[in-house]
């Protein structure tokens, strides 16, 4: 499958609170990124079903709440992704976009691998 992300993620756990037109439920994180969630569930929401989200990141004492939509599901938990669902944002606070701006400006730069040295030139 070709990669379609536009924005780097980062790896980061954390408790999600979701709100869909029936019920509120508690999952966790897999990764996130300027432009939606990864969150883990045996039971994910369907394609383009809205929900309002509610989480903390690392660092941050700001609750984010994020209206979005379910855009990807995964339900076979054979797969080497886990079993859940891909969240867009849809609509979010602008204060938040700026702190998740730079939670993703620092968490993928901790997560980047080191730079190899440059080969010396042999004379």
């Amino acid at each position: 499958m070709a990669e379609q992300r536009q924005e780097l993620r980062a790896n980061v756990e954390v408790e999600v609170h979701y709100r869909t037109l029936q019920e509120f439920i508690a999952a966790y994180s897999r990764n996130i990124s300027g432009g939606g969630v990864f969150i883990r569930t045996p039971q994910p929401q369907p394609l383009n079903r809205e929900v309002l989200l509610r989480f903390t990141l690392p660092g941050i004492a700001r609750r984010f709440e994020v209206r979005g939509m379910v855009v990807w599901v995964n339900t076979a938990s054979r797969s080497s992704f886990p079993v859940g669902m891909g969240i867009k944002f849809l609509q979010m606070d602008p204060k938040d976009v700026t702190l998740l701006a730079d939670f993703m400006s620092k968490a993928t730069k901790r997560e980047a691998p080191p730079a190899k040295p440059a080969e010396e030139k042999k004379a």
